[in-house]
């Protein structure tokens, strides 16, 4: 086992890496089935859910109605609590999801569909964000684990403070390049395409002069199957966790990673953090 923040697995790693071919990307299918097991062995999501249902929703006081524009909702398992929250008392609350998987998008329609909320009025957009118009100002626009996959981080975001009235909100949560990200950035097969994490996402923001407030969830994962059964029980919550195929690691890539991870595990769970910026349009 290595001591907290040992760099030695990682320079290890990054040897083996040098020269040798890309992991297998993940199909959308076995994208879908392993983030659903790396959800389950978190706790992130739950402190997500709670987080954007309490802290948002004052700073939204006096929109009525509140209009929201979520970039990448999925199935909708974080905007249903946020969306019932938004929409207490009455208050009116167009919420609109922009989603390019059909059936994710078409998961989130049901799913706030079913709240018991009179006045919350939802809709989808599937399709890219890049070109989605949202007409009418938002009030506020977010990026939930979706800025990653963007082209552009910068046009995104410009693309967004444009849909945002004075006063909106635009609220990104993206984690950090450490303690997990860094071996997604390492083995996930990118192609040409540059992937970003939170420190990139501050970074353009304090670029465009913004009212910057930042908050960190720290969820914890669970890596005990991971670091006892790679290729077995664990090999699901492995596989999201680089973004590929890890079946087909050589042994000493696999020894490098796992060395990594079990440096940082604890009871059997590995930090998990999650960033949250809140940035206030003038």
């Amino acid at each position: 086992m290595t001591t907290l923040g040992s760099t030695l697995p990682l320079d290890r790693l990054r040897d083996e890496l040098r020269g040798a071919r890309p992991l297998p990307a993940l199909t959308g299918e076995r994208y879908a089935l392993t983030h659903a097991e790396y959800e389950a062995a978190s706790d992130q999501r739950r402190l997500l859910q709670d987080w954007m249902a309490t802290a948002l929703p004052p700073l939204l006081d006096g929109c009525d109605p509140v209009r929201v524009v979520g970039v990448g909702v999925g199935d909708g398992s974080i905007d249903a609590p946020l969306a019932a929250a938004l929409a207490t008392d009455g208050r009116r609350v167009h919420y609109t999801g922009v989603e390019p998987h059909a059936p994710s998008a078409m998961g989130f329609v049901g799913r706030l569909v079913a709240l018991p909320a009179a006045a919350l009025t939802p809709s989808v957009v599937v399709g890219d964000f890049a070109e989605h118009d949202a007409g009418t100002p938002a009030d506020l626009v977010h990026f939930v684990h979706s800025l990653y996959y963007v082209d552009d981080l910068g046009t995104a975001l410009d693309h967004a403070l444009t849909m945002l009235r004075p006063g909106g909100l635009l609220v990104a949560a993206t984690a950090p390049l450490a303690p997990l990200c860094v071996l997604t950035e390492l083995l996930c097969p990118w192609g040409e395409h540059r992937p970003w994490f939170a420190g990139d996402v501050l970074g353009e923001l304090d670029l465009r002069a913004l009212d910057v407030r930042t908050e960190t969830l720290v969820g914890h994962l669970g890596v005990a199957d991971v670091l006892t059964d790679p290729c077995g029980r664990g090999e699901a919550v492995f596989d999201f966790l680089v973004g590929a195929r890890t079946a087909s690691m050589t042994a000493a890539v696999r020894g490098a990673v796992l060395d990594y991870l079990g440096g940082i595990v604890e009871d059997g769970h590995v930090p998990h953090p999650l960033d949250i910026m809140i940035a206030r349009v003038r």
